[in-house]
């Protein structure tokens, strides 16, 4: 059985999580927190540009138990995007990491999260980047409109892959792009 346990021991997990994660979006900054009201706990992407940039890139992930209460205060990265800055709000629609809870914060809001962060290279995420997730998860992306009812017919932005696959320390990741773009890496990458 797995528990959150495996996650803090030396030990290779013989088996994988799969996160199904639906992105609801794109908000403005002022949409997003009416929004987000209507969720729990879950992720937020933020895509835009910073002051030197001059394409939209995505540059921020963050996980809250309770996302109405994050997007409610000023926050410290959101700040720094300073053009077309878009929210997208993500929740895990498949089931959550089994066994008790030791952390306040979900095993498998933590680890989607990670894999985002490391493998995409968040800018703004400073945590995190430098070493891959600790844990083999499967991680499907979905993009939804605003109000969650319509599938969108492509990904939000071009960098952002619909399947992030992290077997662990002796496999490649592979990072997948539907309609022909696969990138396969190490597991660590140089």
């Amino acid at each position: 059985m797995l528990d959150n346990t495996l996650a803090l021991t030396n030990e290779v997990p013989t088996k994988s999580l799969a996160a199904l994660v639906d992105w609801c979006g794109p908000f403005s900054r002022e949409e997003a927190l009416p929004a987000s009201f209507d969720y729990e706990d879950g992720l937020y992407m933020v895509t835009g540009k910073l002051p030197y940039q001059r394409t939209v890139s995505l540059q921020y992930i963050g996980l809250a138990s309770l996302l109405s209460r994050r997007l409610t205060a000023p926050h410290h990265k959101i700040g720094l995007v300073t053009k077309d800055t878009k929210l997208w709000i993500g929740s895990v629609a498949s089931p959550r990491t089994p066994g008790r809870k030791i952390k306040v914060t979900d095993k498998m809001l933590d680890l989607v999260e990670w894999a985002h962060i490391y493998y995409l290279q968040l800018p703004l995420n400073s945590k995190k980047r430098a070493t891959p997730p600790d844990y083999p998860i499967m991680i499907l992306n979905r993009w939804w409109t605003q109000d969650g009812e319509k599938q969108r017919r492509q990904r939000p932005h071009s960098k952002w892959p619909d399947l992030i696959d992290v077997v662990g320390e002796e496999y490649k990741t592979k990072i997948v792009w539907f309609g022909g773009r696969q990138t396969v890496t190490n597991w660590r990458q140089a």
